[in-house]
């Protein structure tokens, strides 16, 4: 497929500042929040190929919705290795959440977790499935291909300052981290019109249970769930799990919006978060939020993206072909 990229900037916020504005957002919704600015631990001991999130810090947005559910383009894939190379991340940590590339899985669907250092050709990345009987299949992917979308944040894996958090117990109505802290940022950073702003990390839930989801197979899904028109599913189609946990590994990215105004049709929910279980392989998926507000403990390390990329922006080119038509 060939590659159309489009870029945008975030603006340069103090990890100080982000630091104390999600302190503050977050206490509103969980009982006990600690947020810091910290050396980054080696993460390596979190069984991340790279010891670091710092250094050249970039995200990329990859396809949409269509690309995904469109009879007419099911089957799309990106290499995010080719990606990086075209947005000057070559040699980089990667991590984040995308679809399975189905030729690399026997024209089976999944979710993807990303955490793959380019460096030094390192995987640790995992697919999760969903196998006949509705159970969740979690595999080994070493491929550097994903589906019709992605989100990706490319560092140069060093060690640097970032921003720590640790949770336990919530009691607000937001049961997702990443949204939590999008709103958080938004409101206290008293974010203005397009000064936004992107985190990307790895966070885990150490305590406590979620609600995820695997995308199953096409032939399984026996109804018709996506609107061509509107370019985004409009009924449920997706396996959920529930619960899921405790002892998962998350790969986190979000932002606040879009720098450009929306002229890149970013992902809609503003964040994309896929994780693995790192104690066994049978939980893996797409986060959604905790459904255990009283035992979830969380703890995690993030840092900023300078940049976002846009590769294939399939919106504004349905757009654009629909208004000539």
């Amino acid at each position: 497929m060939q590659l159309k990229i489009e870029k945008g900037t975030f603006k340069n916020y103090l990890l100080e500042d982000i630091s104390d504005a999600l302190r503050k957002g977050l206490s509103e919704n969980f009982k006990n929040v600690e947020v810091e600015v910290v050396d980054c631990p080696n993460l390596r001991d979190w069984d991340c190929p790279s010891e670091g999130i710092s250094g050249n810090q970039k995200i990329i947005d990859v396809g949409g919705e269509p690309y995904m559910h469109d009879p007419k383009f099911i089957g799309a894939e990106f290499d995010y290795q080719e990606i990086s190379k075209m947005i000057d991340s070559e040699k980089s940590y990667a991590l984040g959440a995308g679809s399975g590339a189905m030729s690399c899985l026997d024209g089976h669907c999944g979710e993807l977790v990303i955490n793959e250092n380019l460096i030094t050709d390192e995987s640790k990345s995992i697919i999760a499935r969903v196998s006949p009987d509705k159970k969740c299949i979690v595999e080994k992917y070493s491929a550097k291909k994903h589906g019709g979308l992605g989100n990706i944040y490319y560092t140069d894996g060093k060690k640097g300052k970032v921003i720590k958090i640790k949770i336990k117990g919530r009691n607000g109505e937001q049961g997702s981290l990443p949204q939590a802290m999008r709103s958080s940022l938004s409101k206290n950073l008293k974010i203005k019109d397009n000064e936004h702003l992107s985190l990307a990390g790895v966070f885990r839930v150490l305590n406590g249970k979620i609600r995820s989801h695997v995308q199953p197979d096409y032939k399984d899904i026996k109804h018709e769930y996506y609107d061509p028109k509107q370019m985004k599913c409009v009924k449920d189609f997706l396996q959920f799990y529930e619960p899921v946990g405790p002892k998962l590994q998350c790969y986190s990215i979000l932002w606040t919006g879009d720098p450009t105004g929306g002229e890149l049709n970013l992902r809609e929910s503003g964040e994309h978060t896929h994780f693995h279980s790192y104690e066994h392989d049978r939980d893996a998926g797409h986060y959604h939020f905790d459904v255990s507000p009283e035992e979830i403990e969380y703890e995690g390390y993030f840092n900023t993206a300078t940049e976002v990329h846009r590769v294939n922006n399939i919106y504004k080119e349905l757009l654009s072909k629909n208004s000539i038509e």
